[in-house]
């Protein structure tokens, strides 16, 4: 299966699929560029087979089967959690959690606003409200009725998933890449990206108790966004992982460069650390999740035992990005740093058949920013 936005299960399928949409055989310069990707495939694929042979499995997952997870635990637990979509549950994840519980969600049909005003509504209700959509519909359509939910002391809860080049086929129009500059600076928001179902799960649980104690305390309480991709990423990046609220999380220690990344890229950050590590270069990696809570505590010693020098890698734009809001947690916080923020500089999306061709394109990969790294350690 192929097309708005569902990869073909394999790459062997590329050239069948693509005749298909033309009723025939398709354009040569378009079946020009459906051999090379069927040939990428099958070298990506060998690749990994030989990578693999010996090796023992990583449990992988989606990041957003996580919130789901958590979301049926607490209304298990008691928790008034009730569920806001706009189509595209399954997607987001969030189907799973209306599977359990069929008389806690309502389809509002593909109306990001109405949606969101709803789910304020369940909260005036007392409800704990759980909207989704993907990303680029949420921070948009829905940002307006976000900042008056949170003005009128009814937060939601939100789960913005498809975020930056995650959603590849469907193009520009659908590609988030100012998620987090939409949503960091309305009041009592907090952003975050999730970069592990576990961590997913954890936080999730977590942002319901704590709406739920606001409430019982006669608090305003806050929107928690969760923005997360489509793609399946380790379960755990550490075994044995805890995910306290509003930390960071320390993959690798080391004192010649922090690497810093977020959701999805953070797989390019721990990537980077090993291609560094193989040259000899010592780097912290660090989740972080709370975009717009920086959680200097962590970051802050690690920086300056590194002598200041940070890169930080996401599918965002730099401008007001993670990075960007990191670096001025720090300079507020008088920690000397110099900083390489790696992310999309000032352009749109583009369809493309994976997100990894659009990290390509962008210079967001391991080796990007293992040799963004290096060279601040040697200027």
């Amino acid at each position: 299966r192929g097309g708005h936005g569902f990869p073909l299960k394999g790459g062997e399928k590329i050239l069948d699929f693509v005749n298909e949409i033309y009723g025939g055989e398709a354009p040569g310069e378009l079946l020009v560029w459906a051999k090379e990707l069927r040939a990428k495939w099958e070298a990506d694929t060998a690749a990994k087979a030989a990578a693999s042979s010996g090796a023992p499995a990583v449990k992988k997952g989606k990041i957003q089967g996580g919130l789901a997870e958590a979301a049926i635990r607490a209304a298990k637990d008691g928790h008034p959690v009730y569920s806001v979509s706009c189509d595209v549950q399954g997607s987001t994840g969030i189907a799973a959690f209306q599977a359990n519980f069929p008389d806690r969600f309502v389809e509002v049909g593909i109306a990001e606003a109405n949606m969101v005003s709803v789910g304020a509504g369940y909260a005036k209700a007392g409800y704990i409200p759980i909207v989704d959509t993907f990303g680029q519909f949420g921070v948009t359509k829905g940002n307006l009725p976000l900042t008056m939910a949170a003005l009128s002391q009814a937060p939601v809860i939100a789960i913005f998933s498809h975020v930056g080049f995650q959603d590849a086929a469907d193009g520009a129009s659908h590609q988030a890449t100012t998620y987090f500059a939409a949503v960091s600076a309305i009041p009592h928001t907090v952003a975050i990206a999730p970069s592990c179902a576990g961590e997913a799960d954890a936080l999730m649980y977590e942002a319901i108790k704590r709406y739920a104690e606001d409430r019982k305390a006669g608090r305003d309480g806050e929107n928690y966004i969760f923005f997360v991709g489509r793609e399946n990423y380790p379960i755990h990046w550490i075994e044995g992982a805890e995910y306290p609220w509003g930390k960071a999380q320390v993959i690798r220690e080391g004192s010649d460069v922090v690497l810093v990344g977020c959701g999805p890229l953070l797989s390019k950050a721990v990537q980077a650390g090993e291609l560094l590590a193989e040259k000899g270069v010592n780097a912290t990696v660090i989740s972080n999740p709370f975009i717009n809570r920086v959680d200097l505590e962590t970051i802050a010693p690690l920086v300056s035992a590194a002598n200041g020098r940070v890169v930080t890698i996401e599918d965002h734009q730099v401008s007001c990005g993670m990075g960007s809001q990191l670096s001025h947690a720090l300079s507020r916080n008088g920690s000397s740093h110099r900083v390489v923020s790696l992310g999309i500089e000032g352009e749109f999306g583009q369809s493309a058949y994976m997100a990894e061709h659009l990290y390509q394109r962008h210079g967001l990969t391991a080796e990007k920013m293992a040799e963004a790294a290096q060279g601040l350690i040697v200027s």
